[in-house]
């Protein structure tokens, strides 16, 4: 790369890293869809990815990463500002692996869950009218073999980090059909493996995970949480706070990270979860929920927001990047009789009601 580029809007990852969607490829976890395949060959001598790369190369900000740019318009750090990597060859490759899962989150949509695909009245909710338009997507996509393979033959030649996501990682046979196939050409010392799971099992079809996980040397587990107790059974249904508990205590020793991510409905349980993470020695990762737009936390207004604030005083709690994000100018509030909407369908759909889970949240409505 030139020594001239201008550093101020660019970002590494179109050179240094891949992440295979479940049907398309991108440099990132939030430029995922950029070309329209998931063949990796092609992708990598696309005009697509040429483009972009150009793009950045003049200083410019690509379309396709504005979420990058209103992350930071917001005064958060975003996907390109957090990024080590360096040079212009490729070092990580991010792979949805399946979209199989057991969970079905109240902001996660039926393409990354399959309990989310054969739920059709919920789907339904969640895109309205759009519905009929997007139902071909409603699929269960199958495992990607062919990426996996991919990435078994690029560590046979190099090291690499290999982040594998879902659906739900630990219930998939394709990530089953990835550990036989490291193991088989012992490739413990040429993949760095990243892998984010709810943590619902820790075995699967007899396969003990914190065995077969102690084999690799370089080794992350993010164990994704958006909520403790009943605010996280109320954000997932299928989720089991004690059961989570448990295998985090079983798997402890392997797991670095929560994946927090940071929406409406956990914006009061933060400190809670900040709380429990400091109790079992383990870090947070923040991530700003993109889709729906209407469930960030974007959606409250300046009164809501300084509720919030003056709770997490009240609890001594206080992190930078969460107080910028509940302090900056960006109004979205327009959207938030979309949230009220979208939230009291599912609740009738699922037998729920806010009230008896955040109480703290439900109040908010009227701070309208």
């Amino acid at each position: 790369m030139s020594s001239k580029i201008d550093m101020k809007n660019f970002c590494p990852l179109p050179w240094t890293e891949v992440y295979i969607a479940h049907d398309t490829t991108g440099p990132c976890c939030i430029n995922t869809e950029l070309y329209n395949s998931t063949d990796v060959s092609d992708y990598l001598k696309s005009e697509e990815l040429k483009t972009l790369k150009k793009e950045f190369l003049k200083g410019s900000k690509p379309e396709s990463c504005r979420y990058c740019w209103d992350t930071e318009k917001a005064g958060m750090t975003s996907v390109r500002q957090s990024q080590t990597t360096k040079g212009s060859k490729l070092q990580r490759v991010s792979l949805a692996i399946t979209n199989k899962c057991n969970f079905k989150c109240r902001m996660c949509n039926p393409v990354d869950s399959s309990a989310w695909g054969s739920d059709i009245p919920a789907t339904k909710i969640l895109y309205g009218d759009r519905y009929d338009r997007k139902k071909e997507k409603f699929i269960k996509h199958k495992d990607d073999y062919a990426s996996i393979d991919w990435i078994i033959d690029q560590c046979k030649k190099e090291k690499l980090l290999v982040n594998l996501l879902g659906g739900e990682p630990f219930i998939s046979p394709g990530f089953l059909y990835f550990l036989e196939q490291v193991n088989k050409y012992n490739l413990y010392d040429n993949i760095s493996l990243v892998i984010t799971t709810n943590l619902s099992v820790v075995k699967y079809k007899r396969i003990d995970f914190i065995q077969e996980l102690s084999k690799f040397k370089d080794l992350d587990i993010y164990a994704s949480i958006d909520g403790c107790f009943k605010v996280g059974e109320y954000i997932r249904q299928g989720f089991d706070f004690k059961k989570f508990h448990t295998n985090l205590v079983a798997m402890k020793h392997l797991i670095n990270f929560f994946s927090v991510t940071v929406q409406i409905y956990n914006v009061y349980d933060l400190p809670t979860i900040y709380k429990y993470a400091d109790r079992m020695g383990i870090k947070i990762n923040l991530n700003y929920l993109v889709e729906p737009d209407f469930l960030q936390i974007s959606v409250l207004n300046k009164n809501q927001r300084n509720k919030i604030l003056t709770y997490y005083e009240s609890k001594n709690f206080y992190n930078k990047d969460l107080y910028t994000a509940l302090s900056n100018n960006i109004d979205n509030s327009k959207l938030y009789d979309n949230y009220i909407s979208y939230n009291n369908s599912l609740d009738k759909l699922w037998n729920k009601n806010i009230k008896d889970y955040i109480p703290e949240l439900s109040a908010l409505t009227l701070e309208i």
